[in-house]
């Protein structure tokens, strides 16, 4: 089913937290899908389900365009000092990549991974954590107060 399949992005430096990533594989029992996202404060919330193999298949097609085996790291990311780095591992029964890039929107073709893991993560599913950051909330907490 699976054939030794699976891809993942993680992303350090991300508005959404210190880091965020996306993984699709069958390492455990059937094929999964396993999103996380940590804070700066190293608190880590993840959501791991099982998919279809039907919803598997789905995505890795649209992943498979992309060519992975011959990407490289990117030279089209925007570069910002402060942009988020997201590095991919992509492996099937023949080959096997590994590649980055540092941008604060994914360029292509390198979007066409992102995008359907982001999707295929969050289908029916709330967001991860929570989207208010502790200092926002303490502002808040301070604000009521007076």
């Amino acid at each position: 089913m699976c054939k030794e399949r699976s891809v993942s992005y993680m992303a350090t430096k991300h508005i959404s937290g210190d880091e965020v990533g996306v993984l699709m594989d069958c390492a455990e029992k059937g094929p999964r899908i396993k999103r996380w996202r940590q804070d700066k404060q190293g608190k880590r919330d993840e959501d791991v389900r099982f998919i279809t193999p039907k919803d598997f298949d789905k995505t890795w097609g649209e992943i498979a365009g992309t060519g992975w085996e011959n990407l490289k790291d990117c030279p089209n990311g925007t570069l910002g000092k402060s942009d988020p780095v997201y590095v991919f591992d992509i492996k099937d029964d023949q080959n096997k990549a590994s590649f980055q890039c540092q941008s604060q929107s994914m360029p292509y073709p390198y979007n066409d991974i992102v995008d359907p893991l982001d999707l295929a993560a969050q289908v029916g599913r709330r967001q991860l954590g929570d989207d208010e950051p502790t200092d926002a909330k303490a502002l808040d907490h301070k604000d009521k107060q007076k």
